[in-house]
């Protein structure tokens, strides 16, 4: 879908748009959100960051995404300037970078470009970073940067994001926008209580601060129990990224004796030259010793030239059979 598409849609006189779930934990699913329950959510954002009619918004999120649809939302509640562009990992080519933005959306794979290029690019007052989490090495180039960014947490179901933390090199909570609140249910998983009262369950799993303020632990479908140990992999995966400075995913395999077998991903373009003459698969997991118990040691080691994404840069947590045949394809294409 392009902007001009959405924005139709948006000015047409259905009182719906219809948006994707992200599928990031099977198929996206089409559903309808009411356009006022979509103008509130927008709101939040918009009173949040003060934006007026002098205000410029900048997409690098397509429309086919609920981050997209949004911005060009918010241009329209406060009747101001909003441009986008077609996504690539190299945003803010095309524009004059005299100029400047006031709200610019992204996602994490956009921002190594756009930290590493700042003298070259227009003067961006405020981001947010949504789609997939941001990983520990990026998070920290950001913090350094200096930009005015900050990582979102929401769904599709609640139009967006319900929640900021500004990116920091410490590990600060997420804090809700105006009006809403968070708790967890009995297992843990965040709930989201809209200003009506309404609630929407996730699968995340949530630490309270307070009904305001959250830290997200990881998913509850993605943890991996091998023997009987349960490891939450997102956790696991900051710490090992940070450690080893490439990006890493955690999976398992299906095993006769631990149930489920742990197993490394490691994204690296040339492993052979970079990594595997340097040390070597045994010596890299030796080296995890160092800052893992024995139960949390992956058992295997994969190369890969790329971890398993959704379209919109959201891990794909591939397991048992479907991990396998994504490895089989890997070694294939060497």
């Amino acid at each position: 879908m392009s902007f001009e598409d959405f924005l139709e849609e948006w000015r047409n006189s259905k009182g719906f748009i219809e948006v994707h779930t992200s599928g990031s934990t099977g198929q996206p699913k089409l559903m309808r959100l009411d356009k006022e329950f979509v103008k509130e959510s927008a709101q939040r954002t918009i009173d949040f960051f003060h934006l007026d009619s002098d205000s410029r918004l900048h997409s690098c999120v397509a429309a086919d995404y609920i981050g997209g649809k949004m911005m060009a939302v918010r241009s329209e509640l406060v009747n101001c300037r909003f441009s986008w562009e077609i996504p690539s990992n190299r945003p803010l080519t095309q524009i004059d970078s005299s100029g400047k933005i006031t709200l610019l959306a992204v996602v994490p794979s956009q921002m190594d470009y756009i930290v590493d290029n700042l003298s070259e690019l227009p003067k961006i007052e405020n981001i947010i970073v949504g789609g997939a989490p941001i990983p520990p090495l990026l998070r920290k180039k950001i913090a350094r940067s200096g930009l005015n960014a900050y990582e979102t947490y929401g769904m599709t179901e609640t139009a967006s994001h319900i929640a900021l933390r500004k990116i920091s090199e410490e590990d600060i909570p997420f804090k809700t926008l105006e009006g809403i609140k968070v708790n967890v249910d009995k297992d843990s998983c965040l709930q989201i209580i809209l200003p009506d009262g309404e609630r929407y369950n996730t699968n995340d799993i949530g630490v309270l601060l307070s009904e305001k303020e959250f830290f997200i632990a990881g998913r509850k479908d993605n943890v991996i129990n091998t023997g009987g140990k349960k490891i939450n992999p997102e956790i696991l995966e900051n710490k090992l990224s940070d450690y080893l400075g490439y990006p890493v995913m955690l999976s398992s395999m299906d095993d006769d004796k631990w149930g489920e077998r742990l197993v490394l991903l490691m994204e690296s373009q040339s492993p052979e030259e970079e990594m595997v003459k340097e040390m070597g698969k045994k010596e890299i997991l030796n080296r995890l010793r160092e800052i893992l118990p024995g139960w949390q040691l992956p058992k295997d080691l994969y190369f890969v030239s790329h971890l398993p994404k959704t379209p919109n840069g959201k891990i794909k947590r591939l397991k048992g059979k479907a991990l396998d045949s994504f490895l089989n394809h890997q070694e294939s294409q060497k």
